[in-house]
Formats: structure tokens, sequence, C-alpha cells
């Protein structure tokens, strides 16, 4: 009975299928398989590691083997195999000096002063935002494929990882006030112009309490970076980039997981680090939002301490005024 599992550098052409039964796991690809190559689509070998990284799963589960090396391998598919630099505190604070005052302000603070995940900051609800105490929770994210111009959700999906509480630093409270005190204004005018204010109890939200699109943030966030002269990153790379600072400034890449709600393995693989992490697991049992917020401090400070901006002397290029508007303003 064979139970070896070979992996080579291909990427399957046809079907691939798992059998996962009481017998020993079988992990069956067709003969039609080619060495990856410069016209494979980056998706398709992103797609192939992914099917191997659940059959191996499945097989470290009963003991076939000792590692998932196409789980415990960072591997980088991507447009010539580059992935942007996070950005440095100074730059983190460039970027929230830049979008002050239009919409694109709290999803900068919550994804890069917090490392929040896009559908947690568009799901956040004031229910969940402690000001008393200075903490809030990720209980919960936007569901995903919510209908374009949808204007009330009833229900939110959970998050991807377990729920967990953060808490709100000096940095970072006068933000939520004045998202708060915005949408009271909001709401008084809308009833002042006798027009629908659909109360969703969301922390980020268009002028009229309407849920903002996951893909309008993805898709409009690199046109932003554009107009404000800022190096081109993705949303989620501002994830990337708090994990980093976080890690750099305190070397705690335990409590910078539970910030960013990533396992283990998730948050090594996103810090570049490799270990044994499920080793590591057994040595921790919780980590106290004192610890969290210590860690959090370090890098709010490290962004509030950074030197200003310098003004640049140069024009601003032709068209870019009336393309800035575009990308910080939400047309309904």
């Amino acid at each position: 009975m064979q139970t070896n599992i070979e992996i080579i550098s291909c990427v399957p052409k046809t079907k691939v299928t798992i059998f996962a039964r009481e017998a020993p796991i079988a992990l069956l690809i067709n003969s039609s398989c080619v060495r990856c190559s410069k016209e494979d689509k980056p998706s398709t070998a992103a797609g192939a590691k992914r099917v191997l990284s659940v059959a191996l799963s499945h097989a470290r589960k009963y003991r076939y083997i000792e590692t998932n090396a196409a789980k415990d391998t960072l591997t980088k598919f991507g447009k010539g195999d580059k992935t942007p630099d996070p950005y440095t505190p100074e730059q983190v604070k460039a970027l929230m000096q830049r979008v002050e005052g239009t919409v694109w302000e709290m999803p900068v603070i919550l994804g890069g002063l917090y490392g929040m995940r896009r559908s947690e900051i568009l799901g956040l609800r004031w229910r969940n935002v402690d000001l008393e105490n200075n903490t809030f929770d990720v209980t919960e994210q936007l569901p995903f494929k919510v209908p374009p111009k949808t204007k009330v959700i009833e229900e939110m999906a959970p998050p991807k990882s377990n729920g967990r509480k953060l808490p709100i630093t000096e940095l970072a409270r006068p933000f939520f006030l004045k998202q708060l005190a915005m949408q009271e204004v909001q709401k008084e005018q809308a009833a002042k112009d006798g027009k629908p204010y659909y109360d969703n109890d969301l922390v980020v939200a268009k002028p009229d309490g309407a849920p903002i699109a996951a893909s309008w943030v993805s898709s409009q966030f690199g046109k932003l970076l554009e107009d404000l002269d800022m190096p081109h990153i993705r949303f989620h790379d501002l994830r990337h980039t708090a994990a980093t600072n976080m890690h750099q400034l305190t070397g705690d890449f335990y409590t910078v997981g539970e910030v960013l709600g990533h396992t283990l393995a998730g948050i090594g693989a996103s810090l570049g680090l490799s270990m044994n992490f499920e080793a590591v697991t057994a040595r921790y049992v919780d980590v106290r939002l004192e610890r969290k917020k210590e860690v959090l401090d370090a890098y709010h400070s490290a962004v509030e301490k950074a030197a200003p901006e310098k003004p640049k002397e140069a024009e601003p290029k032709k068209g870019k005024r009336a393309a800035k508007k575009k990308h910080s303003e939400i047309d309904l």
C-alpha cells in the first residue's frame, strides 16, 4: 500500500480529484500535466496549489505525512512575482493626511492602523464600538456578493476568522468620534431635505447610510493612490502594512496575529516567517487586551511621530484635480 505523495512542479490541465475516505488518501492527477511556464496564468498555478494544499492537509491529518509542503512553503503567484512593499509609518501618515475629510478616511484608519480586512471594515457597526471603554469588536463582516445598489443590509456574515476585541488607541479615537458626528449631520440633513437615510448602523457607509460595495473599494483604491501620488499598493496591502510595522516595532508576531485575526501560520506567511507554528500554539492560551494595546500603541505612536510630509514644489498634472474628486467621493 503506497502512502507516499510526490509533489512535482506542475500545473494540472484537467480535472483534479481528491478522495478522502477511511482508506489511505489518494491524490489523482490526470496525466495531462505540464510544468509551470510563463504561458500559465497565475490563477491557474494558485488554484493547483490550493488543491494540493487541501489534499496534503488530509494526508497530514491521518499522519501519512508530517508536513504540508503546499501550505507551509511560501509561494508568490503574481505579476513578475513581485509584491508591493508595505508602507512605512511615514507613508501611512502621509496617506492619512491626504484622505482626511474624504470617504476614504475611516477605511484607511481601520485598514492601515489595525490591519482589518476590507469586508470587516465595511461590516463594522456602531453597536460593536464601545467609545466609553475605548474598544471595538470585530465579530461580523459585510456579506460577499451584495447586490449592486443595495440600501439595507438585513444580516451580516461571520468574520473569516474568530471574532476579536481591539482597543481604540489615542491616535484612532478622534477618527471614530469624527465619523460618528459626521453621520449624525448626514442623518439630520437627509431629514431636512426629505430624502431617505438608510440607517444600517455602519461605521463606514455612503452619505445616505447605505453600504459601500467591497468591489468599489478594491477597484478605486489604486486610482486614488495614483491621484494622490502615492506608491501603488492594493487595499488589502494596508493589512500587510499594519502587520509588518507592528512586528518590526515589537517582534511579537503572536499578538500581531491576534490583532489581525490571523492564525499563527497565517501571520507567519504574511511576515515571511518559517517555523513549526502548531508547536508554538501550545505555548499560548490568550492574548489579553492590554498586550494588544501595547503592540498597537507602538505602531500608532510611530505613525503619529513620523516626520511630516514635505510639500511638493512641482505643479499638479493636468486632470488630476477632477480625477481626485471622483475617487475620493462616492457617486450614488
